[in-house]
């Protein structure tokens, strides 16, 4: 009994309580601050941050609801970041839809597969149906660049509608899952062609599947984007399909919890590291632990 005691002792003082706190962690008011430079992004207001119609009026929500005491000292208005969202406004409760089109309008350009835009006054981080192209964010893939700068350019120069489809509305990391189309033109059909699709990333079977194959296939054989540089034989070459795990219905209701190696509805720049001081701290603990345990458990033999 007594080596266990002194092992979760020693436990505790090897891992804090603060290394066990994602930093990313949502308060009450549905946002959090960035560690690296103290900003504070709302993510996903709650009815408790809709309370506020100013950003002044924010700041004191933050200033009481929120435990990081650090952060909080220097907090201005021009330190929040609404993330697209609006304060003062009321919210709209026009739930959407499958198989159905909506207007929308671009909040923020993510990478070449993911979009912020606003709909019927809610704003949803996009997952676009179907296709995978390069990571940019966490990791920058060979030809993400190129992806991302290329959705963002076309979504900046024209009418956006979304399209639901398939049989669920959002994945499991609370994306809304749509075909995108900018005046008129099929956004994935347009990555596809210009060779920057390197996978499908299924969540059922959709309206437009044929069209974004036949376009993937002749990138392939062309020689564009992705594939510029090799013969046909060599080109990589995707599954028939890649079937997702089952998806939520409903972002509204059930906080966002798992982060996974493909997500992109937070960007690189809201992920942040403890400092390399903090790291070796831990490690000199780490040590230091483990000898007086095993001091501890020897004596007591």
């Amino acid at each position: 009994m007594k080596q266990t005691a002194i092992l979760f002792f020693c436990l505790m003082i090897l891992f804090p309580a603060s290394v066990f706190a994602h930093p990313g962690t949502l308060d009450e008011l549905g946002g959090h601050f960035r560690n690296s430079d103290c900003i504070y992004l709302l993510h996903e207001p709650t009815a408790l941050a809709k309370q506020a119609k100013t950003k002044e009026e924010l700041v004191k929500l933050i200033q009481k609801y929120n435990g990081n005491e650090r952060c909080k000292r220097n907090l201005t208005p021009e330190r929040i970041d609404l993330d697209g969202h609006t304060l003062g406004g009321k919210e709209d409760n026009a739930s959407l839809r499958l198989g159905r089109t909506y207007k929308a309008a671009l909040v923020k350009c993510i990478d070449g597969d993911t979009a912020k835009f606003r709909v019927n006054g809610h704003v949803y981080t996009t997952r676009f149906l179907f296709i995978d192209t390069p990571e940019s964010t966490i990791e920058v893939e060979p030809y993400g660049k190129e992806a991302s700068q290329f959705t963002c350019s076309r979504l900046k120069k024209g009418d956006i509608v979304l399209e639901t489809d398939g049989n669920t509305l959002f994945d499991k990391y609370q994306r809304l899952l749509a075909w995108v189309w900018v005046d008129d033109r099929l956004l994935q059909e347009e990555l596809a062609k210009a060779g920057l699709v390197e996978d499908f990333y299924d969540y059922g079977d959709y309206k437009y599947e044929q069209r974004i194959r036949k376009a993937y296939e002749e990138a392939r054989q062309n020689g564009v984007g992705i594939y510029s540089g090799h013969s046909a034989e060599e080109k990589p070459k995707v599954d028939s399909k890649t079937k997702a795990e089952p998806a939520q219905t409903n972002p509204q209701t059930e906080e966002e919890t798992n982060k996974a190696d493909r997500e992109r509805n937070r960007e690189q720049e809201e992920r942040t590291s403890e400092p390399s001081s903090g790291l070796a701290l831990y490690t000199l603990l780490g040590a230091a632990a483990a000898a007086g345990v095993y001091w501890l458990i020897r004596q007591l033999k």
